[in-house]
């Protein structure tokens, strides 16, 4: 029987049995001190991390990288739906491209690159704590 945690999971019998308190409190990791844009899918902060990373890429470079992570193909109606979103809360820059009107270079800019370094930091924190 699957039943409804207040941390909202869904949990089954048996993992009620099998619970542990081994990693409680373990964590020395202030998750307040981060300040962390939380309304990202996994999907956006993948997509502004490769755009950090890359620079400044066109929509067919960053697909190409995203398939080297994703098991499936990344198909347009995902990709620039990501892409609108993520310019739209101004973490990145959407710039027609000069030589071919019909091409789009996408750059992160001051709040994307902050959110980036702000992901990086608690990534390490957290796999890494001192």
């Amino acid at each position: 029987m699957l039943e409804i945690s207040h941390s909202g999971m869904a949990t089954s019998e048996s993992d009620q049995d099998d619970s542990t308190d081994t990693h409680e409190d373990e964590s020395s990791v202030d998750f307040a001190s981060y300040n962390l844009p939380t309304d990202l899918t996994a999907f956006q902060a993948h997509l502004l991390c490769l755009i950090y990373r890359l620079g400044p890429a066109e929509g067919v470079d960053l697909q190409e990288a995203l398939e080297d992570i994703y098991p499936e193909p990344i198909n347009h109606g995902r990709l620039y739906p990501g892409l609108d979103r993520l310019v739209e809360k101004g973490l990145i820059s959407k710039q027609t491209k000069a030589s071919d009107k019909r091409r789009n270079a996408y750059a992160t800019v001051g709040r994307g690159d902050w959110a980036v370094e702000e992901y990086h930091r608690f990534i390490h924190d957290i796999v890494m704590p001192e």
